[in-house]
């Protein structure tokens, strides 16, 4: 084979001049082509008492292994900060494991990068369905530590302490940029990419969470932390640092995620400001969910649909290709907050996205 695999080995230094990797241990190696896909960490609180043996973020396999201790070892009451899909699947894995669980959400609804405030409300009521306890407007201040274990978190607002066994944070992720110190080139928010994914550093190209580049919704630079893009971009990065000469566009954040009956599937300009986009939203009948759709230019950039029925994610994944492929909304054979049509017909004719790439060999 021509790939020697390392595993449990940390890079920890950089030389862009000498093209070499230092290693954890000491040993270097060269390189004459580097792909940076360190990917990310969940993010920090900056809060005392974080460090605790207790606290934990949900990212890893190792941060899997040391929660399912936690509760074999006899925790029986979690608090999840952060609503976000990291917090929300967190809850779910904790609930069926007989725990109680309280999400504490600093914004008016879960799920804020994701959805919308209406379909967060949406998702904080099947949440709720599910037996989880979500509570909204509460903002962690610092923990309450008993021999170097979390016994409960302080809120700001309401003024509150909550009891708790364990903790995890879901309050997103941070770029594992570290690599690049020292480079000059300006990593917040993720690596800097060209549409080739090479970095502003030579023979060194950067692909997955680390990343940030085009978001073709938004027009701007900007990081999906997802797997879908993580996948567009590695296969991207591979082909140019082997030769070929593939542009990758840009990405375009989506999610899916389903919280007991109710699927919410969402994509692109969620909630956009109030200058040059327009938005329409509707409430489905019978409390059945809600659509909405956000257009700038008449292009459809953005789509969130909220259902509790198996139809949705079938009829809403094709506006998600509608964004991803930045197609005019008057181009649409139907108003997307309308769930009712069959689109199947209408699926093979759509374009492909604009970030798709060459097959394999190219």
């Amino acid at each position: 084979s021509k790939i020697e695999f390392r595993p449990g080995c940390r890079a920890t230094h950089l030389d862009t001049r000498a093209r070499e990797l230092t290693l954890a241990g000491g040993d270097r190696c060269t390189y004459d082509r580097l792909l940076i896909a360190t990917g990310a960490d969940s993010k920090d609180l900056g809060l005392d008492g974080e460090q605790a043996g207790n606290v934990f973020g949900f990212r890893t396999w190792g941060d899997a292994e040391a929660i399912d201790a936690a509760v074999r070892g006899g925790a029986r009451r979690a608090i999840v900060l952060g609503g976000g899909l990291v917090g929300v699947k967190a809850a779910h894995a904790l609930v069926a494991r007989g725990v109680e669980t309280l999400v504490c959400v600093a914004s008016a609804a879960p799920l804020s990068q994701v959805a919308d405030r209406d379909a967060g409300t949406l998702a904080a009521a099947a949440l709720r369905e599910e037996g989880i306890d979500v509570r909204t407007g509460y903002v962690p201040a610092g923990f309450r530590c008993e021999a170097g274990r979390v016994t409960g978190v302080r809120f700001g607002h309401p003024g509150t302490v909550e009891a708790c066994d364990l903790v995890i944070r879901g309050k997103g992720v941070s770029p594992r940029v570290d690599l690049f110190d020292g480079s000059g080139v300006d990593t917040r928010g993720g690596i800097p990419v060209d549409a080739g994914l090479r970095t502003p550093v030579a023979n060194v190209w950067a692909a997955g969470d680390v990343v940030r580049c085009r978001d073709l919704a938004w027009g701007e630079e900007r990081s999906n932390a997802i797997w879908p893009v993580a996948v567009e971009q590695g296969r991207a990065a591979g082909l140019n640092m082997a030769g070929a000469d593939v542009a990758y566009e840009g990405s375009v954040g989506r999610n899916s995620v389903r919280i007991g009956k109710l699927h919410l599937v969402s994509a692109g300009v969620l909630s956009p400001p109030p200058e040059g986009y327009e938005s329409r939203s509707r409430l489905l009948p019978r409390g059945m969910g809600y659509r909405k759709a956000v257009t700038r230019d008449g292009v459809l950039v953005g789509f969130i649909s909220v259902e509790r029925e198996q139809r949705g994610p079938a009829s809403a994944g094709l506006f998600v290709s509608a964004v991803l492929s930045g197609t005019r909304i008057a181009d649409l054979p139907v108003d997307p907050l309308e769930p009712g049509p069959n689109w199947e017909a209408w699926a093979t004719r759509m374009p492909l996205p604009a970030a798709s790439l060459p097959p394999v060999g190219v």
